[in-house]
């Protein structure tokens, strides 16, 4: 379903339409370092204070070829957590424009940490909504009428369905403005569940998955207040399909 909050001057109702409850616990308290966005992203997306951490990647080719996992008991630390995966993209002046994230499905934690420690799935423009929810507060004024968050991963969608790790990389335009001066924030989300039939001879980091492209904070301000235009495009056609040695063998 796309959301929609009202870009008016009366900030209370923009915060009534897109925040969660001040009692949620992953609810989204401050706009995240950009170092550490796809953290956040996990606990918001996926509802789960499991530790996490993340490797932000340099290269795209080695973004492309990481999986999150799962580390029930680290060798080094002997502590659980998430492994994540976050590659960011820029503009031409350097800034960063939006964020890739390779997290974890819901599924797939609750089997690893237990039946409370994550769930139920929630969708990638969630978080999405929730730093729009945080600008709002620092930047009451818009140049749009409304902020529109777009669909992303709708499982009975026909792009869900037909969706692989190399298409949910193609390019797409992160924002756009429409005739009627809404602003229209795009996701597009990818997810597996882990006892998904279709995957069963996959291993487990490639199964039950969660990955999220979203905007980045400061490069929605600056659209906000009109320091930025619209239309960046994030994403990049991979080089070649890659398949694990389970299914190629």
């Amino acid at each position: 379903m796309t959301r929609l909050c009202a870009a008016l001057p009366a900030l209370v109702v923009a915060l009534s339409a897109c925040t969660t409850s001040p009692t949620d616990p992953f609810a989204l308290n401050a706009l995240p370092d950009p170092q550490r966005f796809c953290l956040e992203a996990q606990r918001v997306v996926t509802r789960t204070t499991v530790p996490t951490r993340v490797q932000v990647h340099e290269s795209f080719e080695t973004f492309v070829k990481s999986k999150a996992t799962l580390e029930t008991m680290a060798a080094s630390t002997r502590e659980a957590f998430i492994q994540l995966h976050q590659y960011n993209w820029h503009d031409e002046a350097g800034n960063i424009t939006g964020y890739s994230c390779k997290m974890k499905a819901a599924d797939h934690i609750q089997l690893a940490f237990g039946a409370d420690s994550a769930g139920p799935d929630g969708y990638c423009h969630d978080m999405n909504e929730s730093v729009y929810a945080l600008i709002r507060r620092q930047t009451p004024h818009s140049n749009f009428a409304n902020v529109v968050f777009d669909p992303s991963e709708r499982t009975d969608s026909e792009a869900q369905r037909n969706m692989i790790g190399p298409v949910w990389l193609f390019p797409f335009t992160l924002t756009s403005v429409d005739a009627d001066n809404n602003l229209h924030i795009a996701t597009k989300g990818f997810t597996v569940a882990f006892d998904d039939p279709r995957f069963q001879r996959f291993p487990p980091s490639w199964r039950g998955t969660h990955y999220c492209h979203l905007i980045a904070p400061a490069h929605l301000q600056r659209i906000l207040n009109g320091s930025a235009e619209t239309g960046a495009i994030i994403g990049r056609k991979a080089t070649r399909l890659r398949l694990p040695e389970t299914v190629t063998n």
